[in-house]
């Protein structure tokens, strides 16, 4: 017996899969959303801090995602140490719950989800793909690969890139910390990027850190040094940014982490999710309705409108590492020592296009 015909199958039903499903599928199109975890939002991946933008892209957001409200930032490098004042406020998200309420969302949509099945490969038909997972096929006519940095999408199509990439590690910590305050520690246990304190209120808070190095022993020694004690880890990721050559191909999206897109200065990869995951959803929409799958649409509706937005946003951030990180602890004590005095224009800056 045949298969039932998918209008999109989307592999990876983290932040960008699941708000695609949900946008696609309120139009009351087939979605078919295929997860090989078991329980959506684990393992937890991100320390969810974002810009007051998540309230513009996601108005109906649960405010009970919501775990605090932050406004200032202090940066610290050695004996080093400056603050910086948003003008906005960022939200410190929790994680998980965000994940689940854009998937409950796209199933009350409609979406059909196969969870704790793993995509292994697809065929190509003429009008669509025949996708395997490790417990079933399924037919499909657009294929979204949502499936993280390493994603076995952007590999079978040849649209993966080899870039570097650092492995970040947190744990939920207590202990005493300043409610609207992160902390971003540079240099010593992070040579190549940073540590970060993400305060959920008083007592408790998100303490992590990313590194290309040894991750955990530099995440140990950094725990001894601001909470004076070692917690084992609750939340891993693979932080891997550039600007992706190309995000399509016939009948293919990569959107999220699989087409990088994500913050490459602070690694945040949420609110670019999200942009990226609306314009893909449209391009699919628009794709559906004329009966157009080819690479070329792909290309105009969503690679073009994506990069629009935030090419020149990742581009700035990728010259802005080099420049802060190039000469190793000697630029970054450079930059410690000048930033200061420019705190007025850094307060200016827009967190998510610099």
């Amino acid at each position: 017996m045949a298969n039932e015909m998918y209008d999109v199958a989307i592999i990876g039903a983290s932040v960008a899969g699941n708000r695609v499903a949900g946008i696609v599928a309120k139009k009351g199109y087939r979605v078919l959303l295929i997860e090989e975890h078991k329980k959506i939002g684990f393992p937890s991946k991100c320390t969810g801090l974002v810009s007051y933008r998540i309230k513009e892209l996601l108005p109906e957001l649960d405010e009970r995602v919501i775990q605090n409200e932050v406004n200032r930032a202090e940066f610290v490098f050695k004996d080093k140490k400056f603050e910086l004042k948003s003008k906005s406020p960022m939200y410190v998200l929790d994680r998980v719950k965000l994940d689940k309420f854009l998937f409950d969302r796209a199933i009350a949509f409609g979406t059909e989800a196969k969870l704790g099945e793993k995509f292994i490969r697809v065929e190509k038909f003429t009008s669509s793909y025949k996708i395997f997972t490790s417990n079933g096929e399924y037919d499909a006519k657009i294929l979204v690969g949502a499936d993280g940095a390493f994603s076995q999408v952007a590999k079978i199509f040849n649209l993966y890139e080899e870039k570097e990439f650092f492995i970040g590690v947190q744990a939920t910590v207590d202990g005493k910390f300043e409610k609207d305050k992160v902390e971003l520690w540079f240099g010593d246990f992070a040579k190549d990027f940073f540590g970060w304190v993400v305060p959920i209120n008083e007592r408790y808070a998100k303490v992590g850190l990313a590194t290309k190095g040894d991750v955990y022993s530099n995440f140990k020694k950094f725990l001894r040094k601001r909470v004076r004690k070692f917690v084992h880890p609750d939340t891993g990721g693979i932080i891997k940014f550039g600007l992706i050559k190309s995000s399509v191909a016939e009948r293919v999206l990569l959107v999220g982490d699989a087409a990088m897109q994500m913050k490459p200065f602070s690694g945040g990869g949420i609110i670019y999710s999200l942009i990226a995951s609306q314009l893909a959803a449209l391009a699919i929409l628009k794709a559906l309705a004329k009966n157009d799958f080819s690479k070329e649409f792909f290309e105009e509706n969503y690679e073009k409108e994506w990069k629009k937005k935030l090419a020149w946003p990742i581009r700035k951030g990728l010259l802005m590492r080099k420049l802060f990180y190039g000469l190793g602890e000697f630029s970054i004590g450079f930059w410690f020592s000048i930033l200061p005095y420019f705190k007025f224009l850094l307060e200016r800056l827009d967190v998510d296009f610099y």
